[in-house]
């Protein structure tokens, strides 16, 4: 699926770089001679920010004037969460993949899938799930370790939410439960 229009193309995309470099250094040279120093650091800035937005599908984090991007992981927990799952009988068969989860995880899991949140903090998770924080922090790096959550900092605290593959693990074991009640 196309997200952006010079994906797929890489002559395309070396000629908006070419085009973006080039501004990046013609313009300040103008504006520089022309002596108008406002315009030559906006150039400067407007040439920076589309050498950055050209590379974007190799970017998960830039920061600088005042501008952060983290995206990449993060629209895909919030897409994960809000997509339909797949209407497969996955209580029957193989799977692609197996996660051999403790009690402690499986509470995490449901934790997190369950919520009306897409983020979740360590506190939240623990009310949810009855799970002391060393439980939740133990299986949070278990599920981490195999990425089935995307963590998200703030200036208070961590926050947790499922990735897509911790997404279908989740619904997994929502239609076990169901299939077995």
């Amino acid at each position: 699926m196309k997200r952006y229009a010079f994906e797929g193309s890489p002559i395309l995309n070396s000629i908006a770089q070419g085009f973006s470099f080039a501004f990046l250094l013609v313009g300040p040279l103008v504006f520089g001679l022309l002596g108008k120093p406002t315009e030559m650091g906006l150039s400067i800035l407007a040439g920076a920010l589309s050498l950055a937005f050209s590379n974007i599908d190799k970017i998960s984090k830039f920061k600088g004037a005042g501008f952060e991007a983290e995206m990449r992981e993060k629209v895909g927990a919030i897409i994960a969460k809000e997509a339909e799952p797949e209407k497969s009988d996955s209580t029957h068969g193989l799977t692609g993949k197996a996660y051999g989860l403790d009690e402690s995880t499986e509470k995490v899991v449901k934790a997190l899938g369950n919520s009306q949140y897409t983020w979740r903090t360590v506190s939240g998770i623990g009310q949810e799930s009855g799970l002391s924080k060393n439980e939740i922090a133990r299986a949070l790096h278990w599920l981490n370790l195999n990425n089935l959550v995307v963590k998200t900092d703030s200036k208070a605290n961590a926050n947790w939410g499922l990735s897509e593959d911790g997404r279908n693990l989740y619904n997994q074991i929502a239609a076990t439960a169901v299939a077995n009640a």
